[in-house]
């Protein structure tokens, strides 16, 4: 694959604002990869999507899509002569127009009849298609944004939180589908979500945001079992942050920002319960259990080990009793 888009050393600072909410991130995207942008509220990834669909200016740096400089010294490409589509979190829709003179507005999208069809389909809103955008759902709403993004083909779809107001039924399917839509057409997607579930689900790769830099840029497995940082470690969920001196041979650590210890980080899932034999010869924390709470698949236990906390999955038939002492390894395999 060959790189559709390239992001070079971009800026942007707000006058409201001296802290930059983008600041220098680099990035490329390739044809056919679907890329997320994660972080928490003010991390600058919604303003990264803004600059590259030309609704931003940026005070620095380049974009290039296709080979050609849409963004950079001398050089900005309107948003309506750029090879894109946006679907906003506020839907955006024409409020004098119906679902399918919506999902059909522009000339591409009513040569490609078939498949803006499936589309409908696919997201459960062609009974819809003669309503207004004031007659439906947020939810519905939504799908038609996303709907009439695709219809048109573009080289990159840009999409700001596209799950964020389906139903939960709903959302899992249309994930996996957009997913195989996405491979089927090779279009490529940069989406902005908050929920990183989506993103680890749907992205060949992510860029986490904080405070408008690009911490970290990886796989979703790389990012979610090799953090770079505390704050990528915790946005991605529940994890152990061990000191590297206690487990001295651990594939990978990094710096705690608040301790400014070298730390590992365990997710629950992988730890195990170990016997004495086992811990004799291999690391290994004893403790007491504080709680634990049986969830149908696992079980999700808490022991504290010498002021240290761990959370562990563990998936048993026996109920685990609080109080009880257990040894806990990490699978560091």
């Amino acid at each position: 694959m060959s790189d559709l888009l390239a992001v070079r050393e971009l800026s942007k600072t707000f006058k409201s604002n001296q802290r930059p909410a983008v600041d220098d991130v680099s990035f490329d995207c390739q044809k056919g990869e679907v890329l997320a942008i994660v972080g928490g509220s003010g991390s600058g990834k919604t303003t990264l999507l803004r600059l590259i669909a030309g609704l931003e200016i940026p005070d620095s740096g380049e974009i290039v899509l296709e080979e050609m400089k849409i963004n950079g010294r001398g050089t900005f490409l309107p948003p309506e002569k750029r090879d894109c589509a946006l679907v906003f979190q506020d839907y955006a829709l024409f409020p004098n127009m119906t679902v399918e003179q919506n999902v059909f507005f522009g000339k591409t999208a009513k040569q490609r009849l078939e498949q803006v069809q499936k589309l409908l389909e696919l997201t459960k809103i062609s009974e819809l298609k003669k309503r207004y955008p004031h007659e439906i759902s947020g939810g519905e709403q939504q799908r038609v944004a996303l709907v009439r993004a695709l219809a048109t083909h573009p080289s990159l779809v840009l999409l700001d939180e596209p799950l964020s107001h389906l139903d939960p039924e709903l959302r899992d399917n249309v994930r996996t589908e957009l997913i195989h839509l996405f491979e089927e057409t090779q279009t490529t997607a940069l989406f902005v979500s908050h929920d990183t579930e989506d993103a680890m689900a749907m992205a060949d790769r992510v860029i986490v945001m904080r405070n408008g830099r690009a911490i970290q840029i990886g796989t979703p497995t790389e990012v979610y079992t090799k953090p770079t940082d505390r704050y990528t470690a915790l946005l991605f969920g529940k994890t152990n942050l061990i000191p590297l001196d206690l487990i001295p041979d651990a594939p990978h650590h990094f710096q705690d920002d608040l301790s400014k210890a070298e730390v590992v980080s365990i997710r629950p899932n992988d730890w195990q319960i170990v016997n004495k034999a086992f811990a004799a010869s291999n690391f290994s924390l004893k403790g007491k259990v504080s709680s634990a709470r049986y969830k149908g698949t696992h079980s999700e236990v808490k022991i504290e080990s010498d002021g240290t906390p761990i959370t562990f999955n563990v998936q048993t038939n026996n109920p685990i009793k609080v109080g009880a002492e257990l040894i806990v390894a990490p699978k560091l395999g």
